[in-house]
């Protein structure tokens, strides 16, 4: 390892100095003692880390509870290394910890050398770090738990799916009808299976990680190598628990057969498609304010991000927006790992604070109202939408679970806009409650964000004559997006976008399965920029496609991969007023704006 790659390990991420005395949080980041107690008060029992702002909770309030976090031997090691300026002969080694030179062992964890009477004392550090791997396995379960709910609601759904479709077709279909439900059914067991499997290897690393089983262990280089093992198997499994569930199934009713979104080929050439310009012209509003001059500008521009941040700041984020108010300068993005909302400067690329409620379990979209200067959130697994005020201050919760009128099933995408009457001093929220197929009843409604009353719902039809089923218009809505006249909206199951008007008919809709240009693999997100074109987040093809008010296909970029301007799928989009096109990707753990 270089020089400068150890100073850069060895640097402390807030005082921008060597670490003293580094102390690590649950969540693996570490920084100096003194500059983590001067983020808490004498009383507090949380901190929140300055680098993924996930809370950690102390086990006693206030600087002392940061005294007793455990070290980061690694780190030590480090220091411990870049300070000492004398070398030992070959056969003599000093002591990390009493500076003692002569036989001494290096431990396999942190690589520092001991003697025979420090070693007890490392291995008690080692020990005091149990905790904190206990935390995380924990955690995990939890996360785990929450995965595998709506997991079992997702494959509850994708059998109504089939049935809501073979009930419009051909008494011959009934057979296809079984063949499919039989295949959910062994899709729902398989993945119960999988979910009891990581479940008992986490209680099982919780067991092998109890002081009880170390203690066990007589032979100190054995107590490291199990420590070591016990480290990257917690690292493992909290990675499979935030990759749990994932991609969705979803009915294809137009070919009949269920879809897993699983990754393939899809996406990885689509830039092949397009012209790549080094430079992107002036960011004038003047020079695109008409549909030919947005088109060209979209057609020329060069989408390499200008700015680009990664798993240090993000935990798989999710939706993203940009906050109308203090010119537009604060960016929300849903944190579904860290269950909170991380506000971002644009300006200096800063976290400025969090919005976050112990309530919160998965946020998922952001929407805001100027006028109330109100921020909301849906939350995935809590089946509501949490409401704040722009200081950050919770207010209040709009619905519950359920499928009656103000109540959602897992709602995603969120919006606010104009109502009928086009009034800019009021703030109509239109919701895609996924879980309920509809915009509020199981898309998209359109309710009172004071109250979280039901003004309108979109996508819900009542049955055909002889058959029980209502019929929707929507398979998994998942993104939405409102202009001054119009809703569009992004048909997750169907695979297309539509658009409809804002009392509620529909106008148009584009977009088939497929791989091609114009084509989509789980469109989960949808933006509209000042003159209404239509930038699609095509997740399972890892691209973004942007399109006419009208839906043709103007530019496409990204493609599969974890370099800049690159996806593995894209969880959040949205436009700026200055024509920023900010893009969150939930696999790659990173948001690029472009």
């Amino acid at each position: 390892m270089s020089a400068s790659m150890m100073e850069e390990l060895v640097e402390c991420k807030l005082c921008r100095n060597r670490l003293q005395r580094p102390r690590m949080l649950s969540c693996q980041h570490t920084f100096c003692l003194s500059c983590l107690q001067g983020l808490v008060q004498p009383t507090s029992e949380v901190v929140d880390c300055p680098s993924c702002g996930q809370q950690i909770y102390l086990r006693t309030a206030g600087p002392d509870g940061i005294l007793e976090l455990p070290t980061n031997l690694y780190l030590d090691s480090l220091l411990t290394s870049l300070q000492e300026e004398t070398a030992y002969g070959a056969g003599d080694q000093s002591c990390s910890k009493c500076k003692t030179v002569g036989s001494a062992s290096a431990c396999q964890h942190c690589l520092q050398a001991f003697c025979t009477v420090c070693w007890s004392h490392h291995i008690t550090e080692l020990q005091s770090q149990l905790p904190s791997l206990l935390d995380q396995l924990r955690g995990a379960k939890d996360r785990l738990h929450h995965r595998t709910q709506d997991f079992r609601d997702t494959c509850k759904r994708l059998k109504e799916h089939i049935n809501v479709a073979v009930e419009v077709k051909i008494q011959t279909l009934r057979v296809e009808q079984e063949n499919l439900n039989v295949k959910a059914g062994e899709l729902l067991k398989k993945g119960e299976l999988s979910a009891e499997t990581l479940l008992q290897r986490i209680t099982d690393a919780e067991q092998t990680a109890s002081k009880d089983s170390f203690g066990a262990i007589s032979e100190n280089k054995k107590k490291v190598a199990l420590f070591l093992q016990l480290h990257r198997t917690t690292s493992a499994l909290l990675e499979e628990v935030s990759n749990w569930g994932e991609p969705r199934p979803t009915f294809d009713a137009e070919n009949f057969r269920i879809d897993t979104a699983e990754e393939g080929k899809t996406g990885s050439t689509v830039e092949d498609t397009d012209d790549v310009f080094s430079e992107d012209p002036v960011r004038s509003m003047a020079q695109v304010n008409s549909p030919d001059s947005l088109s060209n500008y979209y057609k020329v521009r060069s989408f390499m991000p200008r700015v680009s941040l990664g798993r240090s700041v993000l935990q798989r984020p999710a939706g993203v927006g940009v906050a109308p108010w203090d010119d537009g300068v604060n960016m929300y993005i849903a944190g579904t790992d860290g269950r909170h909302v991380l506000v971002i400067d644009r300006n200096r690329m800063k976290l400025v604070h969090q919005l976050s409620t112990p309530d919160m379990l998965y946020p998922h979209g952001i929407a805001f109202s100027k006028p109330l200067r109100e921020v909301y959130v849906t939350d995935k697994w809590k089946h509501c939408v949490h409401v704040f005020n722009a200081e950050g201050t919770y207010l209040r919760q709009l619905g519950k679970k359920g499928h009656a009128e103000g109540h959602f099933e897992s709602p995603e995408g969120i919006t606010s806009g104009p109502g009928p009457n086009e009034n800019d001093d009021q703030t109509f929220l239109y919701v895609c409650d996924t879980g309920n197929d509809r915009v509020q009843a199981s898309t998209a409604p359109v309710i009172d964000p004071r109250d979280g009353s039901v003004i309108r719902v979109l996508g819900i039809w009542d049955p055909q004559p002889g058959h029980s089923y209502k019929r929707t218009d929507f398979n998994q809505p998942t993104g939405i997006a409102v202009s001054k006249d119009r809703v569009v909206v992004s048909d997750f199951g169907n695979k297309r976008i539509k658009t409809y008007t804002l009392t509620g008919e529909k106008l148009s809709e584009f977009g088939s399965m497929g791989e091609e240009r114009g084509q989509f693999r789980s469109p989960e997100c949808v933006a509209l920029d000042h003159l209404g074109f239509i930038l699609v987040g095509d997740s399972g093809n890892a691209r973004v496609q942007i399109f006419r008010p009208n839906g043709t296909l103007v530019r496409v970029f990204g493609g599969r991969g974890a370099s800049p301007g690159k996806f593995a799928w894209v969880s959040g989009i949205t436009v700026a007023n200055n024509m920023d096109i900010i893009v969150t990707d939930s696999k790659n753990s990173s948001v690029q704006i472009f």
